[in-house]
């Protein structure tokens, strides 16, 4: 059990100034809540800095969940994230209700 429950709830980031102006998106055409990136990637806000993509490399899908920094009025990614192959996605998923049923022990 973590010493300090108010360090868990934090979600401040030293990454850089706070973006004050949303990044332009297109609505993508079958999604709930995604929209489509330049690279014609769904893409998916978590927040103001932070997306969850779904992108190919090397033949391999990967789901990709990345913070964003602000430069010249486009959104960058940061060196801030996590790249995980679909069966690392789905076995995160399959740890979600556990994870849940965690968080409201606090």
């Amino acid at each position: 059990m973590p010493k300090n429950k108010k360090q868990l709830a934090s979600s401040d980031s030293d990454s850089g100034p706070d973006d004050r102006t949303p990044a332009k998106k297109s609505k993508s055409e079958g999604g709930s809540g995604s929209t489509t990136n330049a690279k014609g990637e769904d893409e998916w806000l978590l927040d103001k800095t932070r997306k969850i993509t779904v992108s190919e490399f090397k033949s391999k899908l990967y789901v990709n969940v990345r913070e964003y920094y602000e430069k010249d009025g486009k959104l960058l990614p940061s060196k801030k994230g996590i790249s995980l192959t679909v069966p690392q996605w789905k076995k995160l998923l399959e740890c979600a209700d556990e994870v849940n049923a965690k968080i409201k022990t606090f």
